[in-house]
């Protein structure tokens, strides 16, 4: 079954109960001083537009929660330092098209350079190149979505284009008809998807003996 099944099926009475009851408590934990919102609309303008000087450093720290430091760990910046090569040659992949490129092809051309572990990356880069298309995903936004929509056996984790297309999906779907905007819901999602996390218990002190 696609998500357009599951969507049309979909108890959206239960979904909103929820909702209703869990918004408040989740969207207040979403951290603006963690990821500044005049930054990440900055981000969105200047990759979108396919500027050669866009802040590709400052918007990968600004998504790992790095925003204002200095002392983030020493792969993220190794990878950023591979990103920022590989703008260059992403604009003349650009340049070389007879039109503007579609946000699948945005992500596969990344995703093709950046390899399957760093998933995660290539789609929030697609996500600043292709903002009104393409939603932020990740583990926790994507486990609360299953979650509100009673999947069995869900994915736990995003891995392919077609878990994008599902989760912008159901965001425009649950904006209408809960009338949260897309923006405000997707953050009461990725902190609601935290929150569902299952959590390895603490090892007694008995089994250090």
């Amino acid at each position: 079954m696609d998500l357009e099944e599951i969507l049309g099926s979909a108890d959206w009475q239960l979904i909103r109960g929820e909702v209703r009851s869990t918004y408040t408590e989740h969207f207040s934990q979403y951290s603006y001083t963690k990821y500044p919102a005049q930054d990440y609309q900055r981000f969105k303008q200047t990759l979108s537009a396919l500027k050669p000087d866009a802040e590709l450093d400052l918007a990968l720290l600004w998504k790992w929660g790095h925003s204002g430091k200095t002392n983030y760990p020493g792969k993220q910046g190794t990878l950023i330092a591979e990103i920022s090569k590989l703008w260059g040659e992403y604009l003349n992949w650009v340049d070389v098209l007879a039109n503007a490129p579609l946000p699948k092809g945005t992500f596969q051309w990344w995703s093709e350079r950046l390899g399957r572990q760093r998933y995660i990356t290539s789609a929030f880069l697609t996500h600043l190149i292709h903002p009104r298309d393409v939603p932020i995903i990740d583990q926790h936004n994507f486990r609360a979505m299953n979650h509100l929509l009673r999947l069995i056996q869900p994915k736990k984790k995003p891995s392919n284009w077609e878990d994008i297309t599902q989760l912008k999906c159901f965001l425009t779907e649950a904006s209408t008809k809960l009338r949260y905007s897309e923006s405000d819901f997707d953050k009461y999602l990725m902190m609601y998807g935290r929150a569902l996390k299952p959590r390895k218990p603490k090892p007694s002190r008995k089994e250090y003996v």
